[in-house]
């Protein structure tokens, strides 16, 4: 079992908000379905691409310096 996997209503529950890349660039919120589908549509109907990194903790990027 995910952790995705514990909403219920994948769509209400809204995990960031950023900036569209449409033009006017409005805020978007950015929800569990939004991360499952891999996209989220800005309110003039442009569609982002919902992309997530996994980044190493501090301590260890900065020991590979």
């Amino acid at each position: 079992m995910g952790l995705l996997s514990w909403f219920k209503d994948e769509d209400s529950v809204v995990v960031k908000t950023g900036r569209s890349k449409g033009p006017g660039k409005p805020k978007v919120s950015i929800t569990v379905g939004d991360i499952r589908k891999g996209c989220v549509s800005d309110s003039s109907g442009y569609k982002n691409e919902v992309v997530l990194f996994v980044r190493a903790n501090k301590a260890d990027r900065k020991a590979k310096v």
